[in-house]
């Protein structure tokens, strides 16, 4: 376990409301993640406060909010993936004079990062799709 157990929870929290298919009551998610329902409570509580957890307070129910958004496309603009990854395609490309692409399965979906053409097509160098997403079997068809 972590030093600091509240940071820790809190991670534990957001990762396993980003698990479920809609929003859920704070009891299950105290016996799933083994937590004190006071813990569990506190907070969402602070994730509410923060925009980070939604509350619905009719039904009693905890989701992901808007800024657990925000955070996550905080991540698609920076292009981490496309930043690490682009000189090393970028080498294989001249290597091996054929395309390349950075990918990511995610599910179902198949998130392009980054795709760098060879040289037999002098006009288009470096395309960032920017986290284009295509369903497996059409990517398939891509690579």
């Amino acid at each position: 376990m972590s030093k600091v157990p509240a940071a820790e929870n809190t991670l534990r929290i957001l990762a396993y409301l980003a698990t479920q298919r809609g929003p859920v009551p704070a009891a299950a998610i105290a016996a799933s993640l083994g937590l004190p329902r006071s813990t569990v409570y506190h907070l969402l509580t602070v994730l509410a406060e923060h925009g980070f957890v939604l509350h619905l307070p009719e039904a009693r129910r905890y989701g992901l909010g808007v800024a657990a958004y925000e955070l996550s496309s905080g991540f698609s603009r920076q292009q981490p993936l496309s930043r690490l990854g682009r000189p090393i395609v970028a080498a294989l490309v001249d290597a091996i004079g054929e395309s390349g692409h950075v990918a990511v399965l995610h599910g179902r979906d198949v998130v392009y990062n980054l795709l760098l053409v060879n040289q037999w097509f002098p006009d288009v160098n470096i395309v960032d799709f920017a986290y284009w997403t295509v369903p497996v079997q059409i990517a398939a068809f891509i690579a």
